[in-house]
């Protein structure tokens, strides 16, 4: 009878486990389950961990139960943080990095993630690629996938300069523009880009989601040419670093 007893206690530990899980994940929001990057698959190991030692430890069910509420809210509030600050975003989670522009491999870029050739022709050979002249733009996300465009069907290279109101200068240099003269060209214009949600740049056409001051759901992109703005004569160091990595 005791050991019945005791399977029981178990099983609902175990239920209530799973419960407080499941709960936890619905909390964090689909973002934590869908895109998980280094920061966040930490999170939930450390979750997970202290969950299951409430099964084996009588005494520690209550604190372990606690601990996760604890580690539950400080990653919500860690979440907002994150979706209104670019900064605490990029610091914890870090930024794409753009392996192959228009056709060319960044080998600066390669080596400051230590992301080699093989790890590219590997990527390539994922999204059916069988030739690296065939990609137009890869970009490696933050999560660790390669993102890549494929030439036969992206004629042009569009890269956000601007996103939660902060600019993108790796991308504003990609592209060729020097960033002083990009920030002195929309001030003309009196746009203040910390107000900007999303902004992409080509040929001198830049188009954005401005915050919008009321308290509507939707934001309308608008279309702004930047008519003074001019491509900077040198090439990008990216492209002229001939050392690959192997």
């Amino acid at each position: 009878m005791v050991i019945f007893v005791n399977y029981g206690i178990l099983l609902l530990k175990i239920t209530a486990v799973y419960i407080i899980l499941i709960v936890a994940l619905r909390i964090l929001g689909k973002r934590e389950v869908g895109e998980l990057s280094i920061f966040d698959l930490v999170v939930l190991l450390i979750i997970a961990d202290i969950a299951s030692l409430g099964i084996d430890n009588d005494a520690f069910v209550l604190p372990s139960y606690l601990c996760v509420f604890v580690l539950v809210v400080l990653q919500k509030l860690l979440s907002i943080l994150l979706l209104k600050r670019s900064f605490f975003r990029n610091l914890i989670d870090g930024s794409p990095t753009t392996i192959v522009l228009d056709g060319k491999l960044l080998i600066k870029n390669m080596k400051k993630e230590h992301y080699t050739i093989d790890d590219l022709i590997s990527q390539m050979r994922l999204e059916h690629i069988m030739d690296m002249d065939e990609i137009k733009l890869a970009i490696l996300e933050t999560n660790g996938t390669l993102s890549i465009f494929r030439k036969d069907r992206f004629n042009e290279v569009k890269l956000p300069v601007i996103i939660s109101g902060s600019i993108i200068k790796e991308s504003i240099t990609l592209l060729r523009y020097d960033i002083e003269d990009f920030k002195n060209e929309i001030n003309k214009y009196n746009l203040n880009y910390k107000t900007i949600i999303y902004a992409s740049l080509h040929r001198n056409i830049l188009f954005y989601y401005q915050r919008n001051k009321g308290k509507g759901e939707m934001l309308k992109g608008h279309k702004l040419v930047l008519r003074e703005l001019k491509e900077t004569n040198s090439e990008n160091k990216n492209s002229t670093d001939n050392t690959l990595l192997v």
